[in-house]
């Protein structure tokens, strides 16, 4: 599919606006090549691929994913968000292999919540494999972990959400942190008492986690307000002693 992968990029290279270079660099905190694509245009583009062969369809995601240019590798992503109906375990199988390939937060996120999070909720036996990546010593696997029940969650099953929540809310990763605290925002939508119980358990979870999870529980953030108060009054009355 080479010949596809050198159409694809030259169309993007049409589409570059360099003005855009600085802003997603930054916001993207990517380590690779930025050369100013949106993602509206990136999606536009990725329209026209959505009639391939599953077997070229995956020859074509490895040609532009092992990119260093990040549009390049974002595309790849586009492009196969669009076979859902095709996603199965091979799917799963096939991208967990290029993981390693995935280090900014916005490539985990259309991963997780647009592939891994569909082949999860029609293969629950999965379930053990997240649980492992959830302990996976590369940030951005356990990121994709608790993203990846996306879907369970929108079907009103959060139990996973939790289990992994459970641990993950003090990883010492800021985007593992945003991430599960994401999760749990979505899950209180669904669930609100029993996320908001959870929440209490784990007052004392990563700021930035907290934060993202009572975005629609402003009462939660005043309760920990109180606590950390309280907290750091007895640690400087035990100084004193």
């Amino acid at each position: 599919m080479k010949e596809e992968a050198e159409e694809i990029r030259q169309r993007l290279k049409e589409k570059a606006r360099p003005e855009k270079v600085f802003f997603l660099k930054r916001v993207l905190a990517t380590p690779f090549e930025v050369i100013g694509i949106t993602t509206p245009d990136s999606r536009n583009i990725a329209k026209d691929y959505k009639n391939l062969e599953i077997y070229d369809l995956y020859n074509l995601f490895d040609e532009l994913f092992s990119s260093k240019i990040h549009e390049e590798k974002s595309i790849a992503i586009h492009i196969l968000q669009q076979y859902k109906k095709s996603f199965n375990l091979e799917t799963w199988k096939f991208l967990k292999a290029r993981l390693n390939k995935a280090v900014t937060w916005d490539h985990i996120d259309y991963l997780a919540t647009d592939i891994f999070a569909d082949i999860l909720l029609n293969n629950i036996q999965l379930m053990g494999e997240v649980k492992e990546m959830a302990e996976s010593r590369n940030p951005w696997e356990r990121r994709l972990a608790v993203e990846s029940t996306m879907k369970l969650i929108k079907k009103n099953k959060i139990e996973l959400t939790l289990r992994l929540a459970e641990k993950l809310v003090y990883d010492k990763d800021t985007y593992v942190q945003k991430g599960v605290g994401w999760m749990l925002r979505e899950a209180g939508k669904k669930d609100r008492l029993t996320v908001r119980d959870f929440i209490l358990m784990h007052i004392d979870m990563k700021p930035i986690a907290f934060s993202y999870a009572t975005e629609k529980m402003p009462e939660l953030r005043k309760i920990r307000k109180e606590k950390m108060k309280e907290k750091k009054e007895k640690e400087k009355s035990e100084r004193k002693r």
